[in-house]
């Protein structure tokens, strides 16, 4: 075995691998990424539970709506039924809705819930907590419904509000 032969036996065994150095800076470059999706999925889960909230808030005030139209008030916050709990009239077989939905991150250890507020049964405020804290929605509606909150308080700059007369 000649010098110049076990020198290129060498050459080619050290070009097949990565260094360290690359090593270290691809997984770098993946740890970066990781975060940065990571990241964007979490504000996508939460704009996605806010939009479900709107829905929501947007369906019961539908079904108040027909409330109304059926018995010319809204029902006072004492009367209305709770998330989960049948929403209508038994005796009449009217169903406004089947069931008041849950928040989306209600869980049995974190009862979060949507609250209804009608004092005198002319108007009513639906209010939501929103997790997405930059969305401009949050300011306007409670403007919108500033005037016809009637001792409905809303506690939170995150609070979002349906309301309606």
């Amino acid at each position: 075995m000649t010098l110049p032969s076990t020198i290129y036996r060498l050459r080619s065994t050290i070009s097949r691998g990565f260094t360290l150095i690359e090593l270290l800076i691809v997984i770098s470059i993946i740890g970066i990424l990781t975060a940065i999706v990571t990241t964007n999925l979490v504000a996508a889960r939460a704009r996605a539970r806010d939009a479900r909230r709107k829905g929501d808030l947007e369906a019961i005030s539908q079904s108040l709506r027909l409330y109304y139209a059926d018995n010319q008030s809204f029902p006072l916050t004492t009367a209305m039924p709770s998330s989960g709990e049948f929403f209508g009239d038994p005796d009449t077989a009217t169903t406004y809705m089947s069931y008041l939905p849950f928040d989306p991150s209600f869980t049995t250890t974190n009862q979060v819930t949507y609250r209804y507020c009608s004092i005198d049964g002319n108007s009513f405020a639906l209010v939501a907590k929103l997790e997405n804290l930059s969305d401009s929605d949050i300011g306007n509606s409670q403007a919108r419904c500033n005037s016809l909150l009637n001792g409905c308080s809303i506690t939170s700059t995150e609070d979002y509000v349906i309301c309606g007369e």
